[in-house]
């Protein structure tokens, strides 16, 4: 591990995305992100493996990452990818080293979001969450707002356990699959929230989308005569590391749960094409801050 902490393994204007190349670089960032009581969830960089050997490590190195962020005195809770865990060769693989992850992170105290890859992944994803939630409590999902599927997706997650974090959608999509103007994803975005806040075990809020917090503030805010409120634990709001930093700051002076998605290692090509690079909004963001300093 230590060969990975070399200065100049992450290209400057990645380290600002990417916490770093080893697990140490993330368990330091998500210990001094707590210190401003800022949850972490941590992903390890990486997809799509197909060598068993490298399957089996990244499993091992999920349940190490799961004992680290323990050790450090964090609650951990990662986000895993399961084409990382073999899904693209065996979906029982799959299954039974997610099983492995959870089982492990049921013992420490923590959570495991399964990240939603690409739609072709959307239903085998899905079936392996409503297994893991039979037996692991803590089993989370992605769900996309743009896939078309989702509506229904949702009630599938809602009858497994009803833990997820609830996504615009990351991947390009055809018209087949996904809404594409950004205006309808945000209107399905929020539609959505209607459904799960008061009836998920916990709602993760993963944007940096304004009118889609202020949609959620509102939702949060707002019960009918004779209804109760919508717990605090129940939900959260999650951003991306190295994104509008300000906006964590003030949300959790609101009172709200506030999640940072902090990824690690060196295969962040893809993510910083797909979170950052193709994602307009993101771009925009980018840019503001490299001019403010």
């Amino acid at each position: 591990m230590a060969s990975l902490r070399q200065a100049g393994s992450l290209p400057f204007f990645v380290r600002r995305f990417v916490a770093g190349p080893s697990a140490a670089d993330a368990v330091t960032v998500a210990q001094d992100l707590a210190k401003q009581s800022i949850d972490t969830t941590v992903d390890l960089l990486g997809e799509n493996l197909r060598d068993r050997p490298r399957i089996e490590a990244s499993a091992q190195a999920y349940v190490s990452l799961l004992e680290a962020l323990h050790g450090a005195g964090l609650t951990p809770y990662i986000s895993i990818k399961l084409t990382m865990l073999g899904l693209d060769v065996d979906p029982g693989l799959s299954l039974a080293l997610a099983s492995r992850v959870a089982r492990r992170a049921d013992e420490l105290g923590g959570r495991v979001c399964l990240d939603m890859e690409g739609s072709g992944y959307t239903e085998r994803t899905l079936a392996i969450y409503e297994q893991l939630s039979k037996n692991h409590k803590s089993a989370e999902i992605v769900l996309q707002a743009q896939l078309h599927r989702t509506r229904e997706d949702i009630h599938r997650v809602l009858a497994a356990g009803g833990r997820m974090r609830l996504c615009k959608g990351a991947y390009k999509e055809t018209s087949g699959h996904a809404l594409q103007r950004m205006d309808e994803i945000r209107t399905r975005f929020i539609e959505l929230l209607e459904v799960l806040l008061p009836r998920a075990q916990r709602t993760c809020i993963a944007t940096h989308d304004d009118a889609i917090i202020h949609a959620a503030e509102r939702l949060l805010s707002s019960s009918a005569p004779g209804d109760s409120k919508i717990p605090t634990e129940s939900y959260e709001f999650q951003m991306l590391y190295g994104l509008r930093r300000r906006t964590w700051t003030a949300l959790r002076q609101k009172g709200h749960n506030f999640t940072v998605y902090v990824p690690y290692g060196l295969e962040w090509q893809p993510y910083y094409r797909r979170r950052l690079a193709e994602r307009k909004e993101n771009v925009l963001f980018i840019l503001k801050n490299f001019l403010r300093h």
